[in-house]
């Protein structure tokens, strides 16, 4: 079955990829600033929202190409958190159809190690494994909605406007159906298992990165690795936690215009 995609605005096209245990809704209230110059095209993962009952194999391979069907050549690809993971391996696999891909709060590699590529023998600024692993324990099928919940919350710890970006993410849950077990626990394995780290640095597109420095689940220290690359640029937004695009608008929509036209 086909991926379910909604579509607004009139400009170069920009799909936008949600996080773990949301949706696309989740980017709804930062649409009217990006629409008068961008197509923009929301799509719910496979297993979440309008894609709930896609039938697609929770494989990372199954997924790009099930994205591949409706995202259209030439687009700048977007993705948050679990998203930027998804939206890095995209441009990988489909790097001579997209334009340009941005990360918004996420990591090519989620999970804190060694960085053997860093000379200095540096750890890798990331979630210890042990927490994603207990989490991952907490997440059953009939708890996964209250998990999801609670992991909305946490998503807003460090923003000065806490209050207004769960409300925010909580509205956008409610709106469409609730992410399968099954979606869930892919995420959190492909979490726990990616590392892009080596490939993006040898991917020749142009990329943005955008961090907060209050972010409690993706630090901005991972900043650091982008800025190495020639090709990718990086913005860190202050005052602000896991979603620059309810705490930030004006700002993450104008960074966003700006690379995407630069861009396409």
């Amino acid at each position: 079955m086909a991926l379910v995609s909604r579509v607004a605005g009139d400009g170069r096209d920009l799909v936008m990829l949600h996080g773990w245990g949301i949706n696309s809704v989740a980017f709804d209230s930062v649409l009217p600033l990006l629409t008068s110059d961008l197509r923009i095209h929301l799509i719910d993962l496979p297993g979440y929202g309008d894609n709930l009952e896609s039938g697609i194999d929770f494989e990372l391979d199954s997924v790009l190409k099930s994205l591949h069907s409706v995202i259209p050549k030439g687009a700048s690809v977007l993705g948050w958190s679990l998203g930027g993971q998804i939206a890095m391996a995209y441009a990988l696999k489909y790097r001579n159809e997209v334009a340009s891909y941005l990360t918004v709060c996420s990591s090519p590699r989620f999970c804190e190690e060694l960085d053997e590529m860093d000379q200095h023998d540096q750890i890798w600024p990331g979630v210890e494994m042990r927490i994603l692993k207990a989490f991952t324990r907490l997440v059953r099928p009939k708890n996964k909605d209250e998990v999801c919940d609670h992991f909305l919350a946490m998503q807003a710890l460090g923003s000065p406007s806490i209050r207004h970006d769960i409300r925010s993410l909580r509205k956008a849950l409610a709106a469409r159906p609730k992410p399968s077990y099954e979606a869930l626990r892919f995420g959190l394995e492909l979490l726990g298992a990616l590392d892009l780290r080596q490939a993006c640095r040898e991917l020749e597109l142009p990329s943005m990165h955008i961090f907060g420095d209050s972010d409690r689940i993706v630090s901005s220290d991972v900043a650091l690795y982008w800025q190495r690359i020639p090709s990718a640029e990086v913005e860190i937004f202050a005052k602000t936690a896991h979603n620059p695009f309810l705490s930030n608008p004006e700002k993450f929509s104008s960074v966003l215009k700006n690379f995407v036209i630069r861009n396409s």
